[in-house]
This record gives C-alpha cells, sequence and structure tokens, in this order.
C-alpha cells in the first residue's frame, strides 16, 4: 500500500528501512529507490555496492505511513522522501482526488523521480529547489493545503518542522507524516537500567 516500506538486513548486519515506491499493483516485486549517503551511516553506500544475485534479508512491508484515498490532499516530499509520497500520489490521480504535490530539494540534479513528475498535471505540481528558491518556508510549502483536506509529507527534519509548524494556519485538517530519523531529545535526563 502506498506509505509502505521494507526493512532490510543488509550483508554487515545493518538494518534499514526503504519506503516502496513501486507500482502496489505488482505483485512479484519490490521497488525502492536509495540515496547514495558518502558521509552517512554506511547503509546506502553498502547498497550501492549490492550486486544481482547477492542475498538479503528482508521482512515485511510495513505500514506506518498509510495513505487515506479520500478528498483532497497536499503531498510536501523534501529529497528522497519523494520515495513514500510518489506511490501515494499515483493512487491519488488513478481515483481522480483533487491533489498538489510541492517537491523541494537542493537541486534538480539531487531530485530522483523527476522524469515522472514532470509527466503529470502540471498545475498540480510545484517543484521547488533551493539553489534557484532558496530555502522554502512554511508558506512555500503549504500554499496549496486543501480546506478540509490533508497533507503528507516526508522529508528532513527542517522541512517536517517548517509544515508542522505551519498547517495550523491552513484549512487543512489532517497532517500525516514519516521521518527519516526519530525526533531530537528534549529536556531530557539520563538514567539507569538494571537488567536482572
Amino acid at each position: 500500500h502506498p506509505g509502505g516500506h521494507l526493512d532490510l538486513v543488509l550483508p554487515s548486519g545493518r538494518r534499514r528501512q526503504y519506503s516502496l515506491c513501486g507500482d502496489p499493483l505488482e505483485k512479484d516485486a519490490y521497488s525502492i529507490a536509495v540515496r547514495l549517503v558518502p558521509d552517512g551511516g554506511g547503509g546506502s553506500a553498502e547498497m550501492h555496492t549490492l550486486e544481482v544475485g547477492d542475498r538479503l534479508s528482508v521482512t515485511g512491508p510495513r505500514n506506518a505511513f498509510p495513505f487515506y484515498a479520500s478528498g483532497s490532499a497536499l503531498f510536501v516530499a523534501g529529497g528522497i522522501g519523494i520515495t513514500a509520497i510518489i506511490p501515494m500520489v499515483r493512487r491519488a490521480r488513478a481515483i481522480g482526488m483533487d491533489w498538489h504535490l510541492v517537491y523541494s530539494g537542493r537541486s534538480r540534479l539531487s531530485m530522483p523521480f523527476l522524469d515522472e513528475v514532470s509527466t503529470w498535471d502540471q498545475e498540480r505540481v510545484t517543484v521547488r529547489t533551493d539553489d534557484v528558491d532558496g530555502l522554502p518556508t512554511a508558506a512555500d510549502l503549504l500554499r496549496h493545503a486543501p480546506d478540509g483536506g490533508s497533507v503528507y509529507c516526508c522529508g528532513p527534519p527542517p522541512m517536517l518542522a517548517l509544515v508542522r509548524e505551519g498547517v495550523p494556519a491552513t484549512g487543512a485538517t489532517r497532517l500525516h507524516y514519516e521521518r527519516f530519523s526519530p525526533p531530537p531529545v528534549v529536556a531530557g535526563s539520563p538514567f539507569s537500567v538494571e537488567l536482572a
């Protein structure tokens, strides 16, 4: 289902989650997209060294970011966050929902799926790049938030924070989002745990 992901255990033992970005009707394969992050935690670099025939352990799919295909929706994707959002937009298009996509990234070269997105109704698509448009504001991201509708957002933490803070000023009534990493600890304090 749109919003689903797989858990992969790589040959090194690293466990990574990747959004399913293929056609949900395709029953004999899963499609994921992995952005190479050379200075990251090593998972994407390891994924980019895999070859046909390499074996991985896969669990799922699981869905903690479900798409409710009704009403109207604004989809906000930042960078590789498009992988979670693109199946939702495909579904919204297929059933004739009222939708708009705001897709933001550092530059067009860093944004996957632009070839497909460029074939959609361009009145429903806003592509923003930091190198041309500057860093987006909440107003930039939420300009098309539908009255009484939903906002779906997946992207880096600063984008999620902008959208979460900005949604109450729109007419949208529901916000759904997915994080790549856990939220920061606020006002936390150390503690001890004893395993007996």
